[in-house]
């Protein structure tokens, strides 16, 4: 991201967001609109060596679609507020600057691949225009034939509104996907509908038109991808094989392949002929990495992203195995795997985007229940109907913690019966954690009270004067209890009478981050904590509190930190979406070998 007070000078660890990309026809420069900047980039392709940056000419004035000339000379860019603006690639110098433009800061845009035209549509309204590149000026407005449809029963109108377009290779036809899950094309040449095509269940997110402008593929969010005959005006093929939502196509320059990103975290190549996926080219997760756990023999790793999906990976491959058959939805509530990562629990709600900016509607379908699971299989096991805002198994598995707007339900995971219930008299929507003897319960949330529970006889033990808490942790032992919150770790001894303070670890202020683990020999504790613009692993040691340095690879927060069966592997969880493995026993050493330095 651009320094504001400097727009030459960049903040390496921050990060901005790519709006769009294009190559130029000779693949020699790749222009690239920052989206938080309000900047296009553009780089040689070559040697990766950035060449200009070509900022917006009014403040906010973002780039909405990006185009290169056919001699690659000129880089044409539609904005924003209407202004247009032709850049000379050799020089980063503007050689046409058109103000007088429409504003489209409510459109959706689409430019040509020559760069000459470009076609707006409405996300309200639905109506499409089709403008000059050159001159600005406004060439022809499409007239819809087949009317639109409402999305359900409780809306009083019709659902127009545009939310993908492209514009076919050949430049006579425009393709858009509109609020009632339509994708529609329309000839340029008459201004008016050609077909309407009507087959995916949900919003259809992205579209895109074959080389040779005779096939177009669009994604949805009922996780297919369709072929549409566009002179045929039929379907082809359906194709399925992902596993959420479908959010970007495209074609090889042969139009043989068919490549397709989803959130589900995977990038998967079709053939086009045998309408047969060819590979997946990438896999993993893409959200926030919310749970990780170790099989109790140290072979499989068990990873559950915020979306609620769960992965399974060999740690001696460190491949992924086949994923488990559990149904995942939109929005996970809450989600733990066991200690030994045989059981999965989560709760959660699917959403419905019933139209986009400028009128949002969005249509929930909660799921009351709290499903279980047994990995690596993913076979369900019970139904608890009840809510819950935050899970915790019991390190022998026998119990489930649920925490509720009102209290804690423990269940037997066994019959799905409540046992009892901690009636606490607020939410506990972050983090419930059992100690290592089962004993103990622990719950804590930023903006709530940290409280513990003795499950043996179920009473409180919190101290009076503990903070709230972003982290918890217990030593492996279950005779400390760390608490990490925004002025730092602050330790606790857990005794039969009760709990008292045994005072901070020095200089440990970690803001609010969540990630807190004691090492296997409880002689080390393992913090998450932000560090020049990103999140580094940071030990500490407990006897001393003497800090014995940090471990950098994370882009963004660290939720998670688990150590393996034997000690011997740690793994951290990310918000950025990955999860890494560190060898602790080198690590230690190495830590050990610098202490004082």
């Amino acid at each position: 991201m651009l320094r504001p007070a400097a727009p030459k000078e960049w903040i390496a660890e921050t990060v901005s967001y790519v709006r769009s990309i294009a190559f130029s026809p000779d693949s020699r420069t790749l222009a690239v609109i920052e989206a938080d900047n309000f900047v296009i980039q553009l780089w040689n392709a070559e040697t990766g060596e950035q060449l200009s940056m070509l900022p917006a000419t009014r403040p906010y004035d973002k780039a909405y679609a990006i185009a290169f000339s056919d001699d690659s000379k000129t880089l044409i860019a539609p904005h924003y507020f209407g202004d247009i603006i032709h850049w000379d690639v050799d020089t980063g110098n503007r050689s046409l600057y058109l103000n007088n433009s429409p504003d489209h800061s409510n459109d959706r845009l689409a430019i040509s691949q020559d760069g000459k035209t470009f076609v707006s549509g409405d996300p309200k309204e639905g109506e499409l225009r089709l403008w000059d590149a050159y001159t600005g000026r406004q060439l022809t407005r499409f007239k819809a034939k087949t009317p639109f449809s409402g999305i359900s029963q409780h809306e009083p109108k019709p659902m127009k509104g545009v939310y993908a377009l492209a514009l076919s290779p050949d430049g006579k036809t425009v393709a858009s996907t509109h609020d009632d899950n339509t994708v529609r094309l329309w000839d340029i040449a008459s201004s008016t509908e050609i077909v309407t095509f009507k087959g995916h269940k949900e919003r259809v997110n992205t579209i895109a038109f074959s080389p040779d402008s005779k096939i177009l593929i669009s994604g949805s969010n009922d996780n297919t991808i369709i072929l549409w005959d566009v002179a045929n005006k039929h379907r082809k093929a359906i194709l399925i094989g992902h596993n959420g939502s479908v959010r970007a196509v495209t074609f090889s320059p042969d139009g043989k392949i068919l490549a397709s990103g989803s959130s589900d975290g995977t990038i998967r190549y079709w053939d086009v002929n045998t309408r047969k996926e060819m590979a997946i080219f990438a896999s993993g997760h893409t959200v926030d990495i919310k749970s990780v756990a170790f099989t109790a023999d140290d072979k499989m790793l068990a990873t559950a992203a915020n979306n609620g999906t769960v992965q399974i990976w060999d740690l001696k491959t460190r491949e992924q195995l086949p994923t488990p058959l559990i149904a995942h939805h939109d929005k996970t509530e809450a989600a733990a795997f066991s200690l030994d990562a045989t059981m999965f629990a989560s709760h959660g709600a699917d959403t419905i985007v019933r139209s986009n900016e400028g009128g949002v509607r969005t249509t929930w379908k909660p799921h009351s229940e709290t499903r279980l699971w047994t990995l690596p299989t993913g076979d369900e096991l019970l139904t608890f109907h009840q809510d819950a805002d935050s899970l915790a198994f019991s390190p022998d598995n026998k119990l489930l913690a649920a925490g509720t707007r009102k209290g804690i339900r423990i269940l037997d995971t066994n019959t799905g019966d409540e046992l009892f219930f901690f009636h606490t008299g607020q939410s506990h929507g972050d983090k419930l954690l059992f100690s290592p003897n089962g004993k103990l319960l622990a719950s804590y949330d930023t903006h709530a009270e940290t409280q513990v529970w003795d499950v043996t006889t179920q009473n409180e033990i919190t101290p009076l004067n503990i903070e709230e808490a972003s982290g918890l942790a217990f030593s492996p032992d279950s005779t400390i209890l760390a608490n990490g919150n925004h002025q730092g770790i602050v330790l606790w001894k857990i005794t039969r009478t009760g709990m008292h303070e045994l005072g901070p670890i020095p200089n440990s202020r970690r803001a609010f981050s969540e990630g807190l683990a004691f090492s296997p020999d409880g002689k080390t504790l393992i913090d998450s904590k932000p560090k020049a613009g990103k999140d580094v692993i940071q030990l500490w040691d407990v006897a001393s509190g003497q800090d014995l340095g940090a471990l950098p690879g994370h882009a963004w927060g660290i939720p998670s930190l688990v150590f393996s069966h034997d000690g011997k592997i740690l793994a951290s969880g990310s918000g950025d979406g990955t999860v890494l493995l560190w060898d602790w026993e080198k690590i230690i050493a190495k830590a050990k070998e610098n202490k004082g330095n």
